[in-house]
């Protein structure tokens, strides 16, 4: 089973992730936070097996946010999602310890594949 934790400031974004994964068989739970204090209190709080984050958001954005977890628990998969999707966002991205970039735009089951494979369900 496969706990995701979804950190994006728009609530409808964050409902049509959760909506995705709770129809996957495999994935025990899709919890959610609008922004990255919420999220790490959180992940403290849920230990899940994947976090998707916003690049974009107030306060924290989504590299900051992944540091950040990034130093507590050093195993957790990471995937940022960005409007704004480049080869510098993307190396950047992986530097701060995020193990996949995805564009808002891009085909959502892919994401959802690729978390399959993270959490070792595929």
């Amino acid at each position: 089973m496969c706990t995701v934790l979804v950190v994006d400031d728009d609530r409808s974004f964050r409902k049509i992730l959760c909506d995705l994964f709770d129809q996957r068989s495999g994935f025990d739970d899709c919890v959610e936070a609008g922004n990255g204090a919420e999220a790490i209190a959180k992940a403290k709080r849920h230990s899940p097996n994947l976090v998707i984050v916003d690049s974009s958001m107030p306060a924290m954005n989504g590299l900051q946010l992944a540091s950040r977890l990034k130093a507590v628990m050093l195993e957790l998969p990471i995937f940022l999602f960005t409007a704004d999707y480049n080869s510098y966002v993307e190396k950047e991205a992986l530097s701060c310890g995020v193990t996949a970039v995805f564009g808002k735009g891009d085909d959502l089951t892919t994401v959802v594949a690729n978390a399959r494979a993270a959490c070792g369900l595929a």
